[in-house]
């Protein structure tokens, strides 16, 4: 996540990294295991605001809807909710980019539809792409 964190500190977005303590109680809570990608992203930067663009993760209080504790409740109750998929970001009209810890896959899922589209980039590089509009 190298690439991403130069971007977030070039540009002074906002993040509140976690420790794994909280990482790990996400993960009982959810009942998910986290990949390593998201690992590394809730514990380098917890969460990323920049501009109009937010993206989830932990770091927030419990019912921010950038919490990724809260955000999920009512996206599971969607259309065939990937069960290892945490929300990244609300893209509108019901539509959610979602990561598949399973899969380690860009999800775009909708509320009526589910996954409408599986996308090949890594964490990384989509984060950099959505939030930066940098091309990794």
């Amino acid at each position: 996540m190298k690439k991403l964190a130069q971007q977030v500190a070039a540009q002074g977005a906002d993040i509140r990294p976690v420790n794994e303590d909280e990482i790990i109680t996400a993960e009982q809570t959810l009942g998910i295991q986290f990949s390593p990608e998201y690992k590394a992203y809730l514990s380098e930067f917890g969460l990323i605001a920049f501009g109009a663009t937010e993206i989830s993760g932990l770091g927030v209080p419990a019912m921010s809807h950038l919490n990724i504790l809260s955000a999920i409740e009512p996206l599971r109750e969607g259309k065939d909710y990937p069960p290892q998929a945490v929300p990244l970001c609300d893209i509108g009209d019901g539509y959610y980019y979602l990561y598949d810890n399973k899969q380690r896959k860009i999800l775009t899922w909708s509320m009526i539809n589910g996954v409408v589209d599986t996308s090949d980039e890594d964490l990384e590089a989509f984060l950099l792409r959505i939030v930066f509009d940098v091309e990794s």
